[in-house]
């Protein structure tokens, strides 16, 4: 675990043996969702994912909404790379401002990171009609909308542009346990470019039923050729071989580290790997993450001390 642990650190904060940074570098912060200028309209939910890094380990986030401190997000455990993946405080409508900064266990606060949601009114049913013999617009649901700004120079050099995509899943379904229902693996392939050079390109992944989430796991992915990167999660063997779920979503997510230590090259936070069972559910205490369903489980939730408090749910 603690080799896995520094092994994230050094791909993502770049902070292993390279010249000019060191285990003191400032914490980091950034959005995965909602996109900047998301559009809602209620009574669609607004989700927010986020990410904190940090050689010292993440220990909160605290959430703002139009200049206006919101919440603190204190972590269970201190990672590297932390998540925040939790509902959007109260929003007005029109324009919102959504902002996060991280903390790390040395109590050091990163620069705020910023996203945009509009937050549109819904008109009651009952509602006169406007006062127009044209056809009614139809109805919209809450989609992200993108704007872009042109501004002319006398003259202009392209700029090498990096991305990220998904070009291919080898399943939509993977079996978890018993290997005689079908397939227990799945492999993803993805496309990654970055214009300072790609140092290194990690799939970041979870296991999400209705009622609850992991925490988000990494691996590496392999060059295979040009600018392919691939990478195959086998359900049964990250579990450890328990089968803690009837079925589950496998959400999963590719970030591109380049040379100089920038991050901010990703795909979005994708959900369409179905994970089902293949044989008696084994459910182990440390797959509760939650305090109640721990010890409604008949496990033990044990505190850990240190510098940043960690709670474990462990068999009795």
């Amino acid at each position: 675990m603690m080799r896995k642990l520094f092994f994230i650190a050094c791909l993502f904060l770049a902070s292993c043996n390279m010249p000019g940074q060191t285990s003191t570098s400032a914490p980091q912060a950034w959005f995965d969702m909602p996109l900047p200028d998301t559009v809602l309209l209620p009574p669609s939910p607004c989700h927010m994912i986020a990410h904190g890094a940090s050689p010292n380990g993440i220990a909160a986030f605290e959430v703002y909404i139009n200049g206006a401190f919101a919440f603190t997000e204190p972590m269970s455990d201190s990672q590297t790379l932390a998540v925040l993946d939790i509902a959007c405080p109260n929003l007005v409508s029109g324009k919102n401002l959504i902002e996060v900064r991280a903390q790390d266990s040395n109590g050091d606060w990163s620069e705020f990171a910023q996203t945009t949601v509009f937050l549109e009114e819904r008109i009651p049913a009952d509602a006169p009609p406007p006062l127009s013999t044209g056809t009614p617009a139809p109805a919209f649901t809450a989609i992200p909308t993108l704007t872009a700004t042109l501004t002319p120079t006398a003259t202009s050099t392209p700029q090498p542009i990096g991305g990220a995509v998904i070009e291919r899943i080898s399943s939509n379904l993977v079996y978890l346990g018993d290997s005689s229902c079908g397939t227990n693996e799945v492999v993803i392939l993805a496309r990654a470019t970055a214009p300072n050079g790609i140092k290194v390109v990690v799939l970041f992944y979870r296991f999400a039923t209705d009622n609850s989430s992991s925490e988000f796991q990494s691996v590496g992915m392999k060059s295979i050729g040009g600018d392919l990167f691939e990478a195959t999660l086998n359900p049964t063997s990250l579990l450890g071989g328990s089968v803690p779920f009837e079925q589950a979503t496998l959400q999963y997510q590719v970030v591109v580290q380049q040379n100089d230590g920038d991050t901010s090259i990703r795909t979005p936070v994708l959900a369409d790997i179905a994970v089902q069972a293949c044989g008696r559910v084994t459910v182990s205490c440390s797959s509760f993450t939650e305090q109640r369903a721990c010890i409604a489980n008949g496990c033990n939730w044990v505190e850990i001390p240190g510098v940043v408090l960690i709670y474990e749910c462990r068999s009795p």
